[in-house]
């Protein structure tokens, strides 16, 4: 007993050195050694597998490789996922929550739901709800059902309960722990009814949050550049709060409480600023603040995501372009085609270290697996040849034993078969890959080279331009700024092209709903080059679809789309006939029939067509069968991933030979 006592006594005092060391790395910001310790300390068994796992995913989330972080905490929780042991499950609980939070913050609500889901249903059968990470999880599971605008008691139930869950906590233990944890939570909370404009619930909990910073103030007075912060973010809050529900005064009168704040000098509470500024219609005050953008990518060490491209380059542009500053607009026209390109060839490469990395740690994974059970096919032959004394028995195991090393060697040829089909597939969607950054390149500075035009004609000394002309170049303006926006979304929506997961269907709306939002979003009745029919079957015309309309909406439009794009003429566009008029025009339809259970939506044009043989090829990523036309090749991949992931299917019809079918299933 005293030396099992002193073991485990040696064990822990390990433990707690590995996890003190860790920790130091990730406070002096030096994720590499963090990731290399815990990558060690895993091997040398002082860190539990799953323990190990969680670390380096939250190495290499700070890392910013978000996709290696997202498959290291995958590996930890099914690592524990049958383990009972309360240390097993508090490793669990933070590897779901850190992956909930993860899919949130990138947007990915789907996900973000099923893992929450799966971790509280595993969580409450252990029993296991008494810690923080349970407590965020309750809160992941209300922001997920409200960015799916379920309508129920269960969103505020939630929250509550989450909130309880904190108070508790503190009343426990009053340290600086539990109320940051607390804090974090309810900032969440408040931030997500705010953004949904929700503005009397993003009051109500500002509120909640105003009281536990003041109860912080007095317990930790020390702690200024915290209180700060904070406070600021309440007074911040409030004022958007306030001029969403029309009290303007009250608003401006928390705007100014938050300038006071040291907070609000930072970059940081610089942004927070604009955005209030912007919601308000302070144009001009909003775009002096922006000036200093730069010290944010400077500070931040980023700016050359999309992610940052979409949060303040455009946002920077938009101020610019409504307070008339057409020079300052052209300039960060200008930074987002050069930081554009930066940022896709910095997320190709980061793509493919993260991808190398997996791959590396899912065959080392999978060489232990099959080490270990090497061992023991091994002490469970060497056992049974100690215990059986028979000839015949041992004869049995050893033709056995030859059987299984042919069974293996067949494996192993199978999967070389793979690797070498997978290192073809690599290189084309490496080849692939490098044509779509040129191709985007192109995309982004054809528009941006328009704005740059005008913006010269517009600021040009002494230039008198008529109302028709200045009402043309507005137009072009307007235009070519919508298509960069809808490009960069588009990129957006790209990354979730290859996932798996059901979008939720929860609503109920009627066909013609879906069709004539889509109508209306791609702007086919608007082409002057052609003319758009919409044919509806009478039963549909009163039949209701319980789908995602958002999801089902964007897939129709998308193919839509399509069809506007490729009516045009490849080589002459429109024809002029001998009297100088314009040639006949090219046509699209859309018919929405029912079969059965499915509603069925053909898209059928007059335009240039689609070989049989390529079918299939054209909903591949990046895919263009004519480089004459413009585009990213990208807008029946996302159609048809969407639909898919409604239950249903998009595929194109080689029986039309006219133009192009294309038929979409729900």
């Amino acid at each position: 007993m005293p030396l099992i006592s002193c073991e485990n006594s040696d064990k822990q005092a390990a433990l707690n050195d590995a996890i003190k060391m860790i920790t130091d790395a990730s406070q002096q910001k030096d994720f590499s050694r963090m990731q290399v310790l815990a990558d060690s300390l895993g091997k040398e068994k002082v860190l539990s597998e799953a323990e190990s796992y969680f670390w380096q995913g939250f190495a290499y989330y700070r890392m910013l490789q978000v996709h290696t972080a997202e498959f290291y905490w995958k590996e930890a929780m099914t690592a524990i996922e049958s383990s009972d042991d309360p240390a097993d499950l508090d490793t669990y609980a933070r590897s779901a929550s850190y992956l909930a939070g993860l899919h949130i913050r990138y947007y990915n609500f789907q996900s973000a739901s099923q893992v929450v889901r799966n971790a509280l249903e595993h969580l409450n059968y252990h029993h296991y709800t008494a810690t923080s990470d349970y407590t965020n999880l309750l809160i992941f599971a209300g922001c997920c059902r409200r960015h799916f605008n379920i309508e129920d008691e269960e969103v505020p139930q939630l929250f509550e309960q989450a909130f309880q869950r904190h108070l508790e906590h503190i009343a426990k233990e009053q340290n600086r722990e539990t109320y940051h944890d607390a804090a974090v939570g309810v900032i969440n909370i408040t931030y997500g009814w705010l953004s949904e404009k929700k503005y009397e619930k993003g009051l109500f909990w500002n509120q909640r949050f105003s009281k536990l910073i003041s109860e912080y103030k007095q317990l930790f007075p020390d702690d200024s550049t915290y209180i700060d912060k904070q406070q600021a973010r309440c007074y911040i809050f409030e004022a958007i709060g306030l001029e969403g529900i029309g009290k303007i005064h009250e608003a401006e009168n928390a705007f100014s409480a938050f300038q006071q704040s040291n907070f609000a000098n930072t970059d940081e509470g610089q942004l927070d600023a604009s955005d209030y500024l912007a919601m308000s219609g302070k144009w001009h005050a909003a775009a002096r603040i922006l000036r200093n953008l730069d010290n944010i990518f400077i500070h931040a060490q980023s700016g050359y995501s999309l992610d940052d491209i979409q949060k303040y380059l455009l946002k920077k542009y938009r101020v610019n372009l409504m307070t008339g500053q057409l020079d300052s607009a052209s300039v960060v026209a200008n930074q987002i085609c050069q930081r554009l390109d930066s940022a896709i060839i910095k997320s190709q490469w980061i793509d493919s270290d993260e991808q190398e990395t997996i791959r590396q740690k899912e065959e080392q994974i999978l060489q232990q697996q099959e080490h270990l059970s090497k061992a023991r096919i091994m002490s469970l032959i060497a056992a049974i040849i100690v215990i059986t004394v028979f000839f015949s028995v041992y004869t049995y195991f050893r033709h056995r034993a030859e059987r299984r090393l042919a069974a293996a060697n067949a494996q192993l040829e199978q999967k070389n078969e793979q690797l070498a089909i997978a290192n073809a597939h690599a290189e084309e969607s490496a080849r692939m890959k490098t044509c779509f950054i040129q191709q985007m390149s192109h995309e982004i500075r054809t528009p941006l080279n328009i704005l740059s035009g005008f913006t010269q004609v517009i600021t040009t000394p002494g230039m008198e331009l008529d109302d028709a002309t200045r009402l043309d170049i507005n137009s072009k303006i307007t235009e070519n700024t919508d298509r960069i926006t809808s490009l960069v979304n588009k990129m957006l929506e790209l990354s979730e092209v290859s996932s798996k997961s059901i979008i939720d269907r929860t609503d109920n709306v009627p066909i013609v709903q879906i069709a004539t939002q889509a109508i209306d979003e791609s702007g086919i009745c608007n082409a002057e080059h052609l003319t758009f029919d919409l044919q509806l079957s009478p039963e549909t015309e009163n039949m209701y679809l319980q789908t995602n309309l958002r999801a089902a909406t964007r897939a129709l439009t998308l193919l839509l789309d399509n069809a506007k794009k490729f009516t045009h003429d490849a080589e002459a566009r429109l024809q002029h006939n001998t009297n100088g008029n314009l040639g006949e025009k090219k046509k699209v339809v859309m018919k929405v029939t029912s079969d059965h259970d499915k509603t069925v939506f053909t898209i059928e044009d007059t335009g240039i067509g689609v070989p049989p043989e390529a079918a299939e090829r054209i909903f591949e990523e990046f895919i263009q069968l004519d480089e004459y036309y413009d585009g990213t090749g990208i807008g029946l991949t996302i159609a048809r991933s969407l639909a898919r992931r409604l239950g249903g299917d998009i595929h194109l019809d080689t029986s039309y030979t006219n133009g192009a079918r294309f038929v979409m299933e729900i």
